[in-house]
């Protein structure tokens, strides 16, 4: 297992200033926000799940699948605040749904927990963070494989392989403890066996509508996920310890917001992990003053600052974007930012 401390000078993170009595009532933690959010996501699956079965087998199948694929992938979201604890007040509910939306898109619960434990501790720590999601230099094949699931997924699958007979992967040797790797193994039995009976049952049938409704729709379907992923941290400084500066905040319509369960507020969560997602934008509001300007939307996100910033990686693994800090009037950046 690799330690942190042998590979980097542990600093403490910036946070910007909350009153202790506001971020009392922004950590506080409640059932009916994620019920909601999660009622009627699984009503969202049901409605264009069936609008899928209601087309299939023609044409108009293709867009049905890709708008029920498109709310599928947004179980990353779900899953990732069950993780951290923060989406029900009750804990036993939380690992039901962390299990279930993450096994969605076959990841071992252990193995995701400590890796973003990892993330969340070390963010974008060259070395440490195990969820940096472009390298120096990027590989921008990867990268629009992932568009579709086909680089990561298909690790994820392996990794699952080997976990579930006993081998702990080199990825997970660097971060889960060794007592936790009975646990890891057999997660990852836990999620092979959903994916299993899903298999069998196309089998039985003789039809791909299983695989078309659980397992595959993270692949067809994950187009504005990974989106999402890229635009938290694709471009941003290694090796600093200010969320401003390893981390991207972007705003988002209602209708992302929702898919995203508020999640585009990025650097918010990473400086106040505990904070549930519904606090997130009253977090936001409260810490303006004190953090770095937003780009208004995901699309001038990717298009004006992430893709550019990955081609240049790939040219210059040492440029990072720019950010001027608050009361600094200066921007930091590396090798000509």
């Amino acid at each position: 297992m690799t330690r942190p401390e042998e590979v980097l000078d542990v600093k403490e993170w910036f946070t910007c200033n909350v009153p202790r009595k506001d971020l009392k009532i922004l950590l506080k933690r409640d059932n009916y926000h994620a019920a909601f959010y999660f009622g009627l996501w699984f009503l969202l699956l049901g409605a264009t799940g069936y609008l899928a079965f209601y087309t299939w087998p023609t044409l108009w199948a293709i867009p049905a699948f890709l708008l029920y694929g498109v709310v599928y992938s947004s179980g990353n979201a779900r899953w990732h605040e069950a993780s951290h604890g923060t989406a029900f007040k009750t804990s036993w509910v939380n690992d039901v749904f962390y299990f279930f939306c993450g096994a969605m898109e076959l990841r071992d619960t252990v193995d995701f927990r400590w890796s973003h434990a990892r993330h969340h501790s070390y963010t974008l720590m060259r070395g440490v963070d195990a969820e940096i999601p472009a390298d120096r230099p990027p590989n921008l094949f990867f990268v629009v494989l992932d568009f579709f699931y086909l680089y990561n997924g298909t690790f994820a699958l392996i990794n699952l392989f080997l976990h579930s007979v006993g081998i702990p992967s080199k990825k997970v040797r660097a971060y889960v403890p060794k007592e936790e790797y009975r646990s890891l193994f057999w997660s990852a039995r836990a999620v092979l066996a959903l994916h299993g009976a899903v298999i069998v049952l196309s089998i039985l049938t003789r039809s791909i509508l299983p695989l078309l409704f659980f397992t595959l729709p993270r692949f067809y379907g994950g187009i504005l996920q990974w989106s999402f992923i890229l635009s938290q941290h694709a471009g941003m400084h290694e090796n600093v310890w200010d969320h401003r500066l390893c981390t991207r905040s972007v705003r988002c319509n209602f209708v992302f917001s929702f898919l995203f369960m508020n999640m585009e507020n990025h650097v918010e969560h990473h400086m106040y992990p505990l904070v549930p997602f519904h606090a997130l934008p009253a977090l936001s509001r409260r810490i303006k003053a004190e953090m770095v300007s937003e780009y208004p939307s995901l699309a001038g996100a990717l298009l004006i600052e992430i893709f550019p910033a990955l081609l240049r990686q790939w040219k210059e693994p040492g440029f990072s974007v720019a950010r001027t800090l608050p009361g600094t009037g200066e921007g930091e950046n590396k090798d000509g930012g």
